[in-house]
């Protein structure tokens, strides 16, 4: 995150807040990593702040969710010692299984040679958004337009710069998300509820 933050600092960007969710929060450009006490000094100053005004963290958390309404997350991994089983893994997820009896056509590929055919409900809930950052694929409103989805030839050339490592993000009409990601560091398949 570090060396992310520092490249924009040098193009000209005002560094703000940065956030993992892992470790935490970099609330100023004096740190440019991960800096808990840095976060709880921040926190502590709120605090001190709101108490001042005869309010308290928990009231003042209230009112952010009467204003933006609640949020809940939550994250995990799996862990997968084998990048080959981690690489099929998310094959699934962005190919599917080709169906008994059904050839794929040799001119419905993308450009990685594969007919992308990712689920299109995730937990019963229609998929409204996909972004898989692997292979530079977004499409939005997918359940208005998409009855099935089978990407044609040309279709898919990434739309964005792509990434060696797996990361795809789902969300759901009724507001849901579902990120899932390989760890950079660990052997690890991610995921994100949001």
């Amino acid at each position: 995150m570090a060396n992310e933050l520092e490249a924009l600092q040098n193009q000209g960007y005002f560094i703000g807040l940065g956030y993992e969710e892992a470790i935490g929060y970099m609330i100023h450009d004096h740190v440019l990593d991960k800096d808990g006490v840095t976060a709880l000094a921040v926190f502590v100053q709120l605090a001190a702040r709101l108490h001042a005004k005869g309010q308290n963290v928990g009231d003042y958390l209230e009112s952010l969710y009467a204003k933006y309404g609640y949020y809940t997350s939550a994250n995990s991994y799996f862990l997968c010692p084998d990048p080959v089983k981690m690489d099929q893994i998310f094959s699934r997820i962005r190919y599917g299984t080709a169906e008994p009896g059904i050839e794929r056509s040799e001119y419905r590929r993308t450009h990685t040679g594969d007919v992308l055919r990712y689920p299109l409900t995730i937990g019963g809930f229609p998929v409204s958004y996909i972004r898989d950052l692997t292979v530079g694929f977004e499409m939005r409103d997918v359940d208005k337009q998409a009855a099935s989805l089978d990407i044609a030839e040309g279709e898919c050339l990434p739309q964005f710069p792509v990434s060696s490592s797996h990361m795809i993000t789902f969300e759901t009409r009724n507001g849901g998300r579902l990120t899932m990601r390989t760890s950079g560091t660990e052997p690890k398949l991610k995921y994100y509820l949001e």
